[in-house]
């Protein structure tokens, strides 16, 4: 039996990288947009809880919420949740500036999701880190629309051209396939299944 568990987010990449991890496991995840607070928190873990909690008490069914950073480690995690606010603000031709001459560039993704469902007091948290990328030299020029900021500057483990050079499709594919024993929509599927 397919369960079908709402998505609160109006990114509709997420929701493909999401049903892309757990297909195997029977569940589907629906994509809702919902006007909620962005708490200014720099853990994921924080952020999402949070946003759960808003999102409960108008959804009333059982949801996730999923928050992400991008931590560059020679910058001691910066941008680290502001992810949004650095790209229109610092942007990412001064942080390639900021890293001249730098030769750590290693960065990582660290995703966060809330599961919540009406009578829980607080949400189940799942995380996980997809390390090993690697901040590139220069910004490159998106071959693919919808390309965000950092996407132009991270590169993927094993490649030599960041982000914005390869489709959403493969992009959603590789983390699924890298992270499967760890990504957090696995986590919550093998709860859900278990009971534990």
């Amino acid at each position: 039996m397919v369960k079908k568990i709402i998505f609160v987010t109006g990114n509709e990449n997420k929701v493909r990288h999401a049903n892309e991890a757990v297909k195997k496991y029977g569940l589907v995840f629906v994509a809702k947009k919902l006007d909620i607070i962005e708490p200014r928190e720099e853990n994921p873990e924080k952020v999402a809880a949070e946003k759960a909690m808003q999102a409960i008490k108008l959804v009333k069914k059982p949801l996730i919420v999923e928050d992400s950073g991008i931590f560059i480690e020679a910058l001691n995690g910066f941008p680290k949740t502001f992810v949004q606010f650095v790209a229109s603000t610092v942007g990412v031709e001064n942080i390639i500036k900021i890293m001249t001459g730098v030769k750590n560039r290693n960065v990582e993704f660290r995703q966060s999701l809330a599961y919540m469902e009406q009578g829980m007091e607080k949400p189940l948290i799942f995380s996980y880190v997809d390390g090993g990328h690697q901040l590139a030299n220069k910004v490159w020029v998106p071959k693919y629309e919808g390309a965000a900021e950092f996407d132009k500057i991270i590169i993927p483990p094993g490649e030599n051209k960041p982000l914005c050079m390869f489709t959403k499709e493969w992009r959603a594919k590789r983390d699924a396939q890298a992270n499967q024993e760890t990504i957090h929509y696995g986590q919550l599927a093998r709860y859900l299944i278990s009971g534990t």
